[in-house]
């Protein structure tokens, strides 16, 4: 659970306020993506606690980041009485399968943790995302802009930390 003080510091650093929920999600990909950083840094004998990088898997979380942000930027060309759910439908769907398979992807893999921890958090967020638009019906500009910002974010810490994994092949 955050505290007040990683609340304050992430709307600092981000320019974005957050509600608890995203925080508490968000938190752990930081902290994720420190610890990779770590192990992959300080690992200097032959014993591996890391899958090794795949390019495959670093394309695709960018084309993912890219569906997803195209997905907001869409939506925000539609007034916002327009932004009913059931018009969005189609691409909550498509989106959230691409995010299962690249769960399922880092999941596969050995010694990878970490990345699925941070595929399975994205997953999550979007997931719930989908659900607040069901109920709500409708998404405001205020939302759109914050959700795009922190899905930015989500998938740029996934990015390096695969990245990261470069570094020590």
């Amino acid at each position: 659970m955050a505290t007040n003080e990683e609340y304050l510091y992430l709307e600092k650093v981000t320019n974005s306020s957050f509600t608890k929920a995203h925080l508490n999600k968000l938190l752990p990909i930081k902290s994720l993506t420190a610890a990779v950083l770590a192990v992959l840094l300080l690992g200097g004998c032959t014993v591996r606690y890391v899958a090794d990088y795949d390019e495959t898997i670093r394309d695709e979380i960018y084309e993912i980041a890219a569906d997803v942000d195209h997905f907001w930027g869409f939506m925000a060309e539609f007034p916002q009485d327009e932004r009913r759910y059931v018009g969005f439908r189609g691409d909550y769907v498509e989106i959230e399968t691409k995010l299962r398979i690249l769960l399922m992807k880092s999941e596969a893999r050995q010694d990878n943790k970490l990345s699925s921890d941070q595929a399975r958090i994205v997953l999550e967020l979007w997931v719930e995302d989908r659900e607040l638009h069901r109920e709500e019906d409708d998404f405001s500009d205020f939302l759109i802009n914050r959700h795009r910002r922190q899905f930015n974010e989500v998938f740029t810490a996934m990015a390096r930390a695969e990245e990261t994994k470069r570094m020590n092949d």
